[in-house]
C-alpha cells in the first residue's frame, strides 16, 4: 500500500457521524467479503440474464457521448429557485447575484455527494461480483461495475470543470457507505446499495433534472438515470422471495439495518457548507432545515423508491412498517415506482437517437 494515497486510517468503533459534519481526508478501513465460486454456468434466472443483456447494450462513453465543450455560465440562472427558501428572511436579504450563487453552490454540494456516493457504489458492486451466489447475478454485477466507474468519471469531471469546486463527503453519507462496504453478507450489500442508496439517488437525480436548465447536466443525469433504474431492478430481482423463509431474528436484523440506513440518508441532507460559502451562518440554516415543512416533504419524497421496494421483497411488515410510519413515509408503500424504471427505457432510446444523429 502506498502511504501517500491514504491520509487517515479509520477506527470504525470510534466513528460517530455528526449531522452536517464532513469527512475531509481519504479513509481506509478493513472489510470482510464472502466469496462464492459457482460452477453452474447455465442460465438460472432469465430476468436477471435479460437485465445483463440490457446492461451490455446500454453502455455509454462519458468522453464521446457528452458535449464537454458546453459553456456553463455560473453567473446565469442555471437552477430553478428552491421554493423552500424563497420565503425566508435571510434569503430575501441576499442580492440577486448572491441568490444565484447560493443555488449554484447548493447544487454543486449535491453533485459532490452524488460523486462520493458513486464511488461507494463502485466499491460495493465490485464486492458483489465475488459475493453473490448466482452466476447471472455475477454477470450483471460486472456490468454495474463499469456503470459506476463511468458515473464517478462523469460527475467528477463536471464538478471539476464546470463549477467553482466540489464539496467534501458528509459524515452521514460516509457512515452509510462504510457500513455497506464493510458488510460481508451479500444481501446486506444489496439492501444498502441497490435498494437504498440507488433508490434514493434515482429520486434525487430526477429532482435535480427537473430543476436545472443546464443542457450538459440534464443529459448527464438522464444517462445516469437509465443505469440507476437497472441497478434498482437488479436489487429487487435478486432479493425477491429471499426473506420469505428467513427466521424472524435474521429478518429483524435486516430491517434494523434498513431503518438505520434510511436515517443516515435522511440526515445527509442536513449540510450547511454551501450556505456558509455564501456567508450565511450555520445556526441559521440548521434552524431552517429543522422547522421547514418544505424540507420535510422533500426528504420524505426522496423515499418513493425505497419504501415500495421494501414491500416488494417482503421486508416491510412488522418492525420496518412501524418505523417508516414514525418517519412519515409509510404512505409511499404503494407508490408506482415501476414508473421510474420507464426513464431507463426512454434513456436508452434517447441515447440511440443521439448516436444515430451524430453518425448521420
Amino acid at each position: 500500500m502506498d502511504p501517500s494515497t491514504i491520509d487517515q486510517e479509520l477506527d470504525p468503533a470510534n466513528f460517530n457521524p455528526e449531522i452536517g459534519g464532513v469527512v475531509t481526508e481519504n479513509q481506509i478501513f478493513d472489510s470482510t467479503e464472502t466469496t462464492v465460486y459457482n460452477w453452474h454456468y447455465e442460465e438460472s434466472n432469465p430476468k436477471l440474464r435479460q437485465l445483463y443483456e440490457r446492461g451490455k447494450a446500454s453502455q455509454w462513453n462519458a468522453a464521446l457521448d457528452l458535449d464537454w465543450d458546453t459553456d456553463v455560465d455560473l453567473e446565469s440562472e442555471l437552477f430553478i429557485s428552491d421554493p423552500a427558501i424563497e420565503g425566508e428572511d435571510w434569503y430575501k436579504k441576499l442580492t440577486k447575484g448572491e441568490q444565484r450563487r447560493l443555488l449554484v453552490e447548493a447544487n454543486t454540494q449535491t453533485l459532490s455527494q452524488f460523486l462520493h456516493g458513486e464511488q461507494g457504489a463502485l466499491i460495493a458492486t465490485a464486492q458483489l461480483v465475488s459475493a453473490v451466489p448466482d452466476m447471472d447475478a455475477k454477470f450483471y454485477a460486472s456490468t454495474q461495475v463499469a456503470d459506476e466507474a463511468r458515473h464517478v468519471e462523469v460527475f467528477g469531471r463536471y464538478v471539476r470543470e464546470k463549477t467553482h469546486g466540489g464539496y467534501h463527503i458528509t459524515e452521514s453519507l460516509f457512515s452509510l457507505l462504510k457500513s455497506i462496504t464493510e458488510e460481508s453478507r451479500w444481501d446486506f450489500k444489496f439492501l444498502g446499495m441497490q435498494l437504498l442508496v440507488e433508490g434514493l439517488a434515482l429520486a434525487a437525480f430526477i429532482n435535480m433534472s427537473n430543476r436545472t436548465k443546464e443542457p450538459l447536466l440534464k443529459k448527464i443525469l438522464r444517462l445516469v438515470m437509465q443505469d440507476e433504474a437497472r441497478h434498482v431492478a437488479y436489487g429487487v430481482l435478486s432479493l425477491n422471495d429471499f426473506y420469505i423463509d428467513m427466521s424472524e431474528k435474521d429478518r429483524l436484523e435486516r430491517q434494523e439495518f434498513v431503518y438505520q440506513s434510511t436515517i443516515h440518508m435522511r440526515d445527509r441532507l442536513f449540510s450547511t457548507e454551501a450556505h456558509e460559502r455564501v456567508g450565511i451562518e450555520r445556526a441559521v440554516i440548521q434552524d431552517f432545515m429543522h422547522r421547514s415543512e418544505h424540507v420535510r416533504n422533500f426528504r420524505n419524497l426522496m423515499f418513493i423508491n425505497v419504501v415500495p421496494n421494501m414491500k416488494k421483497i417482503g421486508l416491510l411488515s412488522g418492525f420496518l412498517e412501524e418505523k417508516f410510519s414514525e418517519m412519515g413515509i409509510l404512505d409511499l408503500q404503494d407508490f408506482d415506482s415501476e414508473g421510474l424504471l420507464q426513464s431507463y427505457i426512454e434513456g436508452e432510446n434517447s441515447l440511440a437517437a443521439d448516436r444515430a444523429k451524430a453518425e448521420g
